[in-house]
């Protein structure tokens, strides 16, 4: 299904992606800037990931919300995060917050390509990080 071009108006600079159809636009003080990759958990509504075909177009990243899903039917969890990792989406992280436990309980972690040493790492250090900012303690399943 390709993506529609969308009247962006004259924000931002045109500017083309390779392999990808339609007009993008750039902020022009993202262009004079080195790119620097990170990792972080998204939410499922996150401007990156919230356009399904978009992301399946630029980054062959396949997600569905799937809370609304019978429990049966879902492939990622509930309410699973997409992961970045420096300029790609990489995995989904299914975790509930059980705050009577006390817990970040990390039900699964979905790798899309398989997970390097410094994916894992960075995604484990992203968790630990939602734990804390949650006041709940990580508890991964192995």
């Amino acid at each position: 299904m390709p993506i529609e071009p969308v009247d962006v108006g004259e924000a931002g600079e045109p500017a083309i992606v390779e392999g990808v159809a339609g007009e993008w636009r750039v902020d022009p003080e993202a262009l004079d800037q080195d790119f620097e990759g990170r990792s972080a958990l998204l939410s499922p509504f996150d401007r990156l990931a919230y356009d399904r075909v978009r992301a399946q177009e630029l980054f062959e990243f396949e997600y569905a919300l799937e809370m609304y899903k019978p429990k049966d039917k879902r492939r990622w969890g509930y309410f699973a995060l997409p992961v970045l990792h420096e300029d790609r989406l990489v995995g989904k992280v299914d975790a509930t917050a059980d705050r009577k436990l006390g817990v970040l309980q990390v039900h699964a972690i979905h790798e899309d390509v398989k997970f390097t040493r410094a994916i894992t790492k960075a995604v484990h250090a992203e968790l630990e990080g939602l734990a804390s900012w949650l006041g709940l303690e990580l508890a991964l399943r192995q």
